[in-house]
């Protein structure tokens, strides 16, 4: 077992408490992370979805 991060603790307490917020409904979150940037007045980059990459076997 790894040592405790007192970092790693944080972030996934923030992450849990925001995710209980919004009732740990992904769609809801991610609507919450749309109005955040609208409202911040910055300018986000949104990338094409990407295709799978496809993996050769070995052998």
């Amino acid at each position: 077992m790894q040592d405790p991060n007192p970092i790693v603790d944080e972030v996934r307490a923030v992450r849990d408490s925001i995710a209980k917020e919004y009732g740990y409904d992904i769609a809801k979150i991610a609507e919450a992370v749309r109005e955040r940037e609208a409202k911040s007045g910055r300018t986000y980059v949104r990338l094409p979805p990407r295709s799978p990459a496809l993996v050769k076997k070995a052998g």
